[in-house]
């Protein structure tokens, strides 16, 4: 009898050790899924102007450009996550863009810190286009980036447009113009920052560009007519400015709905894609 229970005996306790195991995968599983639906996600897209009036406005050819591109590294690695009381933290969804006369996608929105190489990996290897300067399109491209692809908390979007804010002169602007883009913006929500590329900035287009004075500042991205205080500034500022909105108004993100983020994001050109504006 006991060398035919003990195998009967042997199975059952092998069938409560799996069962066991799917419950405690189960449970990490949901316990996961709660530690990300606390999280308080940040969408930030940057829009840099990679336009012939910067990439050629200073010997060095392409100066300017290098250094839009090295403020954008230098922000990205400001993008860590803060915690915040009841269990919840702020995290990052960043993502880039640069344009001309047409836009071109570096990178869709990518969670931080995980995507942070790779994003930076991609600013660096832009290659300036130098024509005309369609800045009301890359906004309104960047717009469109932040809400197919954010999260969907409509009130934590940022754009980060840097721009010398020369228009293509003796052409109109094709997306409807500067004031529409900005006003797109500020009426889905999304706050704009605008960032001086120096020397010879138009600013009362850059103020345009911004959602208000707050947003404007004397941000710069360049440091040929401001010292690297500036720029470090800059960036310290923004974000700040963000943080403390976040602790004015955070909440936890609802479960309905969702966002490319929270979900699956939707596949693109990144990086070599090209859009007709």
């Amino acid at each position: 009898m006991r060398l035919n229970y003990f195998p009967s005996q042997f199975t059952f306790l092998l069938h409560i050790y799996f069962l066991l195991r799917g419950v405690l995968a189960q449970s990490t599983e949901l316990s996961n899924r709660v530690v990300a639906f606390q999280d308080c996600p940040v969408d930030l897209f940057f829009v840099l102007d990679t336009s012939e009036s910067v990439a050629l406005r200073v010997k060095p050819f392409e100066a300017l450009v290098q250094q839009v591109k090295d403020f954008t590294n230098q922000f990205i690695d400001k993008l860590t996550d803060r915690y915040y009381r009841c269990d919840r933290s702020l995290v990052w969804n960043a993502g880039a863009l640069h344009y001309s006369d047409e836009v071109v996608l570096i990178q869709g929105l990518t969670r931080m810190p995980n995507g942070r190489d790779e994003l930076k990996r991609r600013v660096s290897d832009v290659k300036y286009i130098g024509k005309g300067t369609y800045t009301d399109c890359a906004i309104k491209r960047g717009i469109e980036e932040l809400l197919i692809r954010g999260s969907h908390q409509k009130e934590n979007k940022y754009l980060i447009v840097v721009t010398d804010g020369h228009p293509l002169e003796g052409y109109k602007e094709p997306c409807g113009g500067l004031e529409d883009a900005a006003n797109e913006a500020k009426h889905l929500g999304i706050k704009v920052f605008s960032v001086a590329i120096s020397p010879n900035h138009l600013e009362s287009r850059l103020r345009v560009i911004a959602t208000d004075h707050t947003y404007r500042q004397n941000f710069t991205a360049t440091s040929l007519s401001s010292s690297q205080l500036n720029i470090d500034n800059t960036i310290d500022t923004i974000t700040d400015i963000i943080n403390n909105t976040m602790d004015r108004g955070t909440h936890i993100p609802s479960r309905a709905g969702g966002g490319g983020l929270q979900g699956i994001p939707r596949t693109s050109q990144e990086g070599t894609g090209r859009n007709i504006v």
